[in-house]
């Protein structure tokens, strides 16, 4: 039997359905037009209904986001460091992106896997502190760079916290399509030690090598 509901939020031109949903009036100064209309580009009523019920979701979850960016941090003068960014942020914090991680990424992992990826942002916290992804800068991911080096952590210690703790931020932006970018990407990481140039051999030592090659034949 054929659906002839009309899902919410949607009509239909030509064929195609469209979705259709009114900007509240609080909020219309954010938009150039008081109405979102956007083309769901088929002609599918089941269709339309699941990816108009999922714009309208976001929307409304966007729209209350919009709204308590104007409202204060709650318990701010709690804060264990006042973010340089974005203080105003309602986006996932680090402990958020390290559990995403962990039941994503971890699935047939070993433990070793979990236990580095705890202790990476164990190391954060106890530097910065737990904040929103965006609250954390380019300037911060020296900070902590340096405050493990003081910690006494060798340099490629520091690399594989880097490397650990740059997979997780990036895995949770790519994962939930977050409008950020990632504060420990490209933080300079110097190594222990400065590369040793190789010394040539000496005569004596070529002539010894020669004289017990040729001796084994």
């Amino acid at each position: 039997m054929v659906d002839t509901f009309q899902p919410k939020y949607t009509y239909t031109k030509r064929g195609v359905y469209y979705f259709s949903k009114s900007v509240p009036s609080d909020l219309r100064h954010h938009y150039f037009k008081p109405r979102i209309i956007q083309s769901l580009r088929t002609k599918s009523s089941s269709q339309a209904r699941y990816v108009s019920q999922k714009l309208a979701s976001r929307l409304d979850d966007y729209w209350i986001n919009l709204r308590l960016r104007e409202v204060e941090i709650p318990a701010a003068h709690l804060l264990r460091s006042i973010p340089s960014q974005n203080i105003n942020s309602l986006l996932p914090t680090i402990d958020d992106a390290l559990e995403l991680y962990l039941r994503v990424k971890g699935e047939h992992k070993k433990n070793t896997f979990f236990t580095h990826s705890k202790r990476t942002i164990g190391y954060l916290k106890e530097c910065l502190g737990s904040r929103p992804l965006d609250q954390y800068s380019t300037a911060d991911a020296a900070t902590f760079r340096d405050w493990l080096r003081k910690k006494g952590l060798s340099a490629a210690s520091v690399q594989r916290n880097f490397s650990s703790l740059k997979a997780m931020v990036n895995f949770t932006i790519q994962e939930l399509g977050l409008d950020c970018r990632n504060a420990f990407a490209g933080v300079y990481l110097a190594s222990d030690e400065p590369l040793t140039k190789r010394q040539p051999l000496s005569k004596n030592k070529i002539r010894h090598i020669r004289f017990h090659s040729f001796s084994r034949c």
